[in-house]
């Protein structure tokens, strides 16, 4: 499957940059990296301040999660520690089935708390993620270019190998979008 993903990427960039060599698309293409959009400096204010907004809502079970795991680790580590002897042999067993049900209990929690938090993304994330994919199209139009590809995916198939700084409009895109949404309200 992925090297099906690896082809049709490369397929798409070569024909993009087919077309425009044989003058048939006048426009520019361009590279787009939307990993940057996460950038804590330099990224999208709307998207990072949704995304702190979640981590805010769920640090105390993820703390909870955290603790759970540090207790479970030091269960673990004292069993391993501890020789089975006749004489501590319940205690051994007791310990181990208590470990066993916080594993459990652990991770009925994590599953929980990730459903939760994909929930909670799809109301914040996802519309933020439409409207930037409408800016997107908004901002091309608007330089009149052909094509804006992201650089991010194809970089993970591999299919990119190089940009020049003239090729990546990443930087102008991320202004245009906190510009355009400090002056659009969200609704």
């Amino acid at each position: 499957m992925f090297k099906f993903y690896r082809f049709v990427a490369v397929v798409v960039f070569l024909v993009g940059g087919a077309l425009a060599v044989s003058g048939q698309v006048a426009a520019k293409s361009v590279l787009i990296n939307t990993a940057a959009f996460y950038d804590e400096k330099a990224g999208i204010t709307k998207l990072l301040a949704a995304e702190k907004q979640i981590d805010g809502e769920f640090a105390k079970d993820i703390k909870e999660l955290e603790d759970g795991n540090a207790k479970l680790a030091a269960i673990a580590a004292e069993l391993q520690k501890t020789t089975a002897t006749e004489a501590n042999q319940a205690a051994l067993l007791a310990k181990k089935s208590e470990g066993e049900s916080l594993q459990r209990t652990l991770a009925y929690k994590k599953t929980d708390i990730e459903a939760k938090i994909d929930q909670r993304r799809k109301l914040l994330i996802e519309p933020i993620t439409f409207d930037i994919g409408k800016a997107i199209a908004e901002f091309g139009k608007k330089n009149n270019y052909g094509a804006i590809y992201d650089a991010s995916k194809l970089a993970e198939t591999g299919a990119l190998l190089f940009v020049g700084d003239s090729t990546d409009i990443t930087k102008d895109f991320i202004a245009f979008y906190n510009a355009r949404a400090a002056a659009v309200p969200v609704k």
